[in-house]
């Protein structure tokens, strides 16, 4: 599947040292741009499908890119990052969206969002 970063909401998480989705990615796969402000994927095709920049992006600004059979029906699966646990909520155009929550410990740091 893989993740798509938004241009127009990534800010780099510009008041930290390093951005969330950096530190998070496992395989070293996101890096920032050369200005510093937008992070982007080195290679899509070598993403491990963890999805841990995108449970740690405080915009909302990395997608998942779902499948054609979920894709093409207008289909969003976001993560809400909670305390004690991450909540994904699956949207599908026309029908009533499905929430599953998995149990997980967020350092506190994490859960502040930011402007």
């Amino acid at each position: 599947m893989g993740i798509a970063i938004s241009d127009s909401l990534c800010h780099g998480c510009k008041k930290l040292p390093e951005a969330r989705c950096v530190v998070a990615c496992p395989g070293n796969l996101i890096r920032m741009d050369p200005s510093g402000s937008l992070a982007v994927m080195r290679e899509q095709a070598d993403c491990w499908d963890c999805y841990a920049c995108v449970k740690m992006c405080p915009v909302g600004a990395i997608d998942i890119v779902l499948p054609y059979e979920l894709a093409g029906r207008e289909a969003r699966l976001v993560p809400k990052l909670r305390r004690e646990s991450i909540r994904w909520t699956l949207s599908v155009a026309g029908e009533s969206d499905q929430t599953f929550e998995l149990a997980t410990r967020v350092p506190e740091e994490l859960l502040e969002t930011e402007p």
